[in-house]
């Protein structure tokens, strides 16, 4: 029995891919009852005081697999209050439990707009998608590193990663399979004391823009929103 992906299954997964990468570079509303995801096994809130939800689907085309799609709290929101933020996607990963042989990377590659280099944690561009090999006892893995190009719609930078398992040396087919899918949003990591320092440039440049206006003028507060009254006082 042939173990390659079959031509339906191939059709499902260009399909989910297609849908995930909707989501994560175009920012298209998630779904959770898409039947190109698979039916949804559970959602579930995994940071306490957070809004971030993880989707788990199964996927009829891959039954063995692992399809999980995960949202955060919203990094580019900088209020204190976290639990009044809202969640954005952040994070995909398809992960085979019986790698699939007959995967073409070429193809995964055009489908998803994937360009020729990758970025790495400090922004810089890395030339080549060939991460190499992972260490023992993982070494026939084989990594490749992208970032995807913005296209026509793209409104987020996007990381993709694929795993792939290298032919044994005595296998006669030569094919690699393919392991595991990662697509991520490059969102800037922010501790809570540099989300209070991009707070405050928010607001300078609020200040800056409309400046000191009169506190009576009936306008709103470009820091808080609500109106500003006038105030009689008393003599």
């Amino acid at each position: 029995m042939s173990d390659d992906i079959a031509p339906s299954q191939e059709r499902a997964l260009l399909r989910l891919l297609d849908k995930v990468m909707e989501v994560m570079r175009d920012d298209r509303p998630i779904n959770p009852d898409d039947p190109d995801l698979g039916n949804l096994k559970s959602a579930e809130h995994f940071v306490p005081g957070e809004a971030g939800i993880e989707y788990s689907f199964r996927n009829r085309a891959f039954p063995d697999a692992t399809v999980e799609l995960t949202t955060w709290t919203d990094p580019l929101d900088y209020s204190d209050d976290r639990t009044r933020v809202q969640a954005v996607p952040a994070y995909f990963e398809l992960a085979f439990r019986n790698a699939l042989a007959g995967v073409s990377r070429r193809l995964l590659e055009q489908r998803l707009d994937l360009a020729n280099y990758w970025v790495d944690a400090d922004g810089l561009r890395k030339e080549s998608n060939d991460i190499g090999h992972s260490l023992p006892p993982f070494a026939r893995e084989h990594r490749y590193r992208y970032r995807a190009n913005a296209g026509e719609h793209g409104r987020f930078p996007v990381d993709v990663e694929f795993f792939f398992i290298d032919p044994a040396p005595d296998d006669r087919s030569r094919k690699a399979r393919l392991d595991q899918i990662t697509i991520t949003r490059d969102y800037p990591y922010l501790t809570p004391a540099m989300r209070k320092k991009k707070r405050e440039e928010q607001n300078q440049k609020k200040r800056q823009t409309y400046g000191y206006m009169d506190l009576c003028t009936g306008a709103k507060c470009p820091e808080s929103g609500t109106v500003w009254k006038s105030i009689a006082l008393k003599g």
